[in-house]
């Protein structure tokens, strides 16, 4: 039989929920986990705050502890904690008991079964809490401890992949932003350019100048080339002129969004026109449905009425503003997301420069009465530094094969996150056993 040797056990048996309540003040300098830094059904950290930060009594984890969001439970928030910290008192912090694999927990309570059952327990309507008593006395078939190790194996190679992408394309991306930088913020081809040149520097750069000269010194004394290569650093001015927002690159142009993006502020269809089974496109409402780069699918709409193409940069412009996301492919969009891209159709250009557009998009989100918020025609408005043509097909050029592979990788990870949500309840149920358990996990396999 598929279940031969397997017990049936309560989940209070197998777990244990940890009450280590500290103050802030306790514990200051470690990480801060709360529910906004994990992912919705993604099993996935997205970032971390800090305990300085924090005012309010708040859990103590454990590197390898289960974090789980008691709070609307159906949001399938769990990660396993990859450091020691404090979290939100709205996330469970639990350890397993003797006889029961760590990880083989992390994943029955990662189930759709499990968030299913603890979103039945749960008490309130508009914020509903998941009961630790009530998933206590939750009973289900657990293997023998071996094969817990090798499903828990199976299922965390699977994960470990997904994150090693992640890492692989924030790298890429945090790589991009830098050149991105360099060139549109800091100005960095155009002060080499004006120091070759003899030409004068702008008070506001001459410190940035000054270490720029000083790094080209060096790499010359060492045969090490510095800034870009001759080809492109030419299509750079070598001089600055004067500008609203202070001195730009000569040939450069001080405009608005408005003039050099095509915006797109999106429109919620009905309410009856949505669905969760794939029926028509798919539809992103606003921030909570963005990841790291591409939004997740979750609701299609199968009556749009705004749509953004593949490769336009999406933005949050509703609580908050700003956030960035891209579309990997053609969707709907909601009136919490705007898309844009830049008149050249640059895709990597387009995204970048959102970015940059962070101090701005911050004004709105303090203005806002109940929540921040920007319209179109504040949208349009903003200001934007615009530089010539070529340069930024150049930086289309550089940037492009880097989103490219930070594309991959992130059709790589749904792919892999559909394998492991299919796999899971297969093998906790013991409809897939793993055969030779304890060899397979004596082996690492």
């Amino acid at each position: 039989m598929a279940s031969e040797k397997w017990g049936t056990m309560r989940f209070d048996y197998c777990a244990e929920l940890i009450r280590d309540t500290v103050h802030p003040s306790e514990v200051r300098g470690l990480p801060y986990i709360g529910l906004e830094h994990i992912a919705k059904e993604q099993l996935v950290l997205t970032g971390y705050g800090s305990a300085d930060d924090v005012t309010s009594a708040k859990s103590r984890f454990k590197r390898g502890d289960i974090l789980f969001g008691k709070l609307r439970p159906y949001f399938r928030k769990v990660v396993m904690a990859p450091f020691d910290g404090v979290c939100s008192t709205d996330i469970w912090v639990v350890r397993c008991k003797h006889g029961i694999d760590q990880r083989f927990l992390f994943y029955w309570m990662a189930s759709n079964e499990f968030i299913e059952e603890s979103t039945q327990g749960s008490e309130g309507t508009r914020m509903p809490r998941a009961q630790w008593e009530f998933v206590g006395r939750i009973k289900k078939r657990v293997p023998p401890l071996a094969e817990q190790q090798a499903i828990a194996h199976i299922l965390g190679t699977l994960d470990d992949k997904i994150e090693l992408n992640r890492r692989m394309n924030q790298t890429l991306e945090e790589m991009t932003r830098a050149i991105f930088k360099s060139w549109f913020v800091d100005f960095d081809p155009v002060l080499d350019n004006a120091l070759a040149a003899g030409n004068p520097i702008p008070e506001e750069f001459r410190d940035r100048a000054a270490q720029r000269a000083e790094a080209a010194q060096s790499a010359a004394s060492q045969g090490r080339p510095f800034g870009l290569p001759k080809s492109l650093a030419t299509q750079f001015p070598n001089a600055f002129h004067d500008s609203d927002l202070g001195p730009i690159p000569k040939g450069w142009e001080l405009s608005s969004i408005g003039q050099h993006f095509c915006l797109t502020m999106g429109q919620s269809p009905p309410g009856s026109t949505y669905n969760e089974v794939g029926e028509g496109l798919p539809f992103y409402q606003g921030r909570s449905d963005f990841g790291f780069r591409f939004p997740t699918r979750r609701v299609y709409c199968t009556s749009p009425t705004r749509f953004a193409e593949p490769n336009d940069t999406l933005v949050s412009v509703r609580a908050p503003v700003g956030d960035v996301n891209m579309a990997s492919e053609r969707c709907v969009i909601g009136r919490g997301v705007a898309a844009m891209r830049h008149n050249s159709g640059s895709r990597s250009f387009t995204y970048y420069s959102v970015h940059h557009l962070r101090e701005y998009f911050d004004r709105f989100e303090a203005e806002g009465t109940v929540f921040g918020s920007i319209n179109k025609n504040d949208f349009q408005g903003l200001p934007f530094i615009a530089p010539t043509a070529d340069i930024a097909s150049n930086f289309e050029r550089f940037a492009g094969p880097l989103d490219d592979r930070i594309q991959t990788c992130a059709r790589q990870s749904t792919a892999l996150a559909a394998l492991r949500d299919t796999l899971l309840p297969k093998l906790l149920s013991g409809e897939l056993r793993v055969r030779d358990a304890e060899k397979f996990v004596e082996a690492g396999v």
